[in-house]
Formats: C-alpha cells, structure tokens, sequence
C-alpha cells in the first residue's frame, strides 16, 4: 500500500473512531439525563445507512455528469466530408482542373 492510501485509511479511521467516540458520549447523556432517544436504534442506523447511500450516489452521479461534459468531442477534419466532385464518404483528393 502507498504511503497516501496508507494516510487516507488513517484519516478515515480517526474520523470513525470520533463518530464512535462522540455516539457514546451522547448516549452516556441521554442515560444521565434520563432522556429517550429521539429515534429508535435499528430506524436510526437505516436513516444512516440512507444517507451514505444517497451521498454516494449523488456522487457516482455528478461524476458520471462531469465525465460526460469534459469528454472530447470528435474535430470536424477527423470525419470525410462530401466535397464537391467527390463520392459520399471519399477522403481522396479531387483532381484539380487542366490549366
């Protein structure tokens, strides 16, 4: 593993371990407090689960998007074009006039 994935993964384990860290201190205060959940458990982690679902299809999408506009569209001298005296679809040369 390179040494920016192995700090991507790194970034991304601190993030969840404070998520975690700061999921326990808030129930920690909702039991001090005697205080009920705002949502049960199981129909919290699916709005959750939603949620990371839909930001990464949100993502996936406007990529998807931004790939389509930036790609490169075909120059018009790549296509034969039907030049006067020539056949439909023919890149020779017409021959030029006797002087």
């Amino acid at each position: 593993m390179s040494g920016a994935a192995r700090a991507r993964v790194a970034a991304f384990g601190r993030r969840v371990l404070i998520s975690f860290a700061a999921g326990l201190a808030m129930g920690a205060l909702y039991r001090t407090w005697d205080l009920r959940a705002p949502a049960p458990a199981l129909l919290g982690l699916t709005g959750l689960l939603g949620i990371g679902l839909g930001e990464r299809a949100a993502t996936a999408l406007g990529t998807r998007i931004a790939l389509r506009r930036a790609a490169p569209r075909p120059s018009p001298a790549s296509h034969p074009t039907d030049a006067p005296g020539t056949a439909s679809g023919c890149t020779c040369v017409p021959s030029s006039p006797p002087h």
